[in-house]
């Protein structure tokens, strides 16, 4: 009915079924998908009832375990599994009834399974149930840990945000963006890659090679920059004199859309920028989807409409 296909893993204590949904889905169809597994249980259990008490009995040895086993299996699990707590489907059933946004629900409904967590693991290892206890711990740590890490992913996304607005003034020309740009990219730690490698982009583009060298400098070894990066840098100090003809050799050996990009800038550092066309010609058999389109669109950014219109009338063989 969703559109969706699930997924099954299965672990040491049984399994998850998780799935994509292709459009977004309303709260009761989730409610109901929650509901779907011990539901199924429950059905199979009154089904293995109904065959007892048609036999008479459940009967003795093998035959009593089996019906044991499917009764716990199907009835006990699924009650189990109604518990509200994450990642339970009782506790996903419970982050949709709560108020808030989804990111706001899963957060309360994390919270609520801390605090259950908690009690169920000290209630039952009081009453000497240790195993049951260690689960309900688990539940507990697990929800605290998705807690923490949904925070910092949300620092993050602040941090990203702030260093997108700093990326935005250093292209309008205010050079002390770089500086706080700069300290952003350093609380994103191993996160600012792309991030830096857009900013020392941005500031070739705009013929600010103080300000390309600086962001350079600042990464960390970890980040990885790209080899073209370090050719834009050296091209825009320059005036195109060096990085140029490695950069020209990094497109040919890869003519992906972020190289591209930046043969552009760094073609428009050399006064060059009609060149453009050429070598996007050069190497169109092997050119990446979208690489065309991307090298137009930067020199339209850089100025140039001739060079774009000239790009964009390179064809593939």
């Amino acid at each position: 009915r969703l559109g969706a296909e699930p997924t099954i893993e299965l672990y040491g204590f049984g399994g998850l079924t998780s799935w994509q949904p292709v459009t977004d889905p309303r709260r009761r169809d989730l409610i109901g998908v929650s509901l779907a597994g011990p539901g199924a249980g429950f059905v199979l259990g009154l089904m293995t009832l109904a065959a007892v008490w048609v036999a008479g009995g459940s009967g003795t040895g093998d035959v009593a375990y089996l019906v044991r086993i499917l009764l716990w299996t199907n009835v006990g699990w699924g009650l189990l599994n109604l518990l509200p707590v994450l990642p339970l489907d009782g506790g996903h059933v419970v982050a949709e009834l709560l108020p808030g946004d989804r990111a706001t629900r899963q957060r309360r409904a994390a919270i609520l399974s801390i605090a259950v967590g908690l009690v169920g693991a000290v209630v039952l290892v009081r009453r000497d149930i240790v195993f049951g206890g260690l689960i309900f711990g688990w539940i507990a740590y697990s929800n605290f840990s998705t807690l923490q890490s949904a925070r910092q992913q949300q620092a993050r996304w602040g941090l990203e945000n702030e260093a997108q607005a700093a990326l935005g003034a250093l292209a309008n020309g205010q050079p002390e963006a770089v500086d706080e740009l700069g300290a952003l990219l350093a609380r994103l730690g191993p996160h600012a890659a792309g991030l830096r490698s857009a900013a020392i982009e941005t500031a070739a583009a705009t013929g600010n090679a103080t300000a390309a060298r600086t962001l350079l400098n600042r990464a960390e070894p970890h980040e990885q920059l790209s080899p073209s990066i370090y050719a834009l840098v050296f091209a825009v100090e320059s005036d195109g004199r060096d990085g140029l003809g490695e950069m020209i050799e990094i497109f040919r050996r890869e003519p992906s859309v972020p190289h591209a990009r930046q043969l552009a800038v760094a073609l428009s550092c050399g006064g060059r920028l009609g060149e453009l066309a050429a070598l996007v010609a050069s190497a169109v058999e092997s050119l990446e989807q979208g690489a065309i389109a991307e090298a137009a669109r930067a020199a339209d950014n850089l100025g140039h409409p001739s060079a774009a219109a000239a790009v964009r009338a390179v064809r593939r063989g």
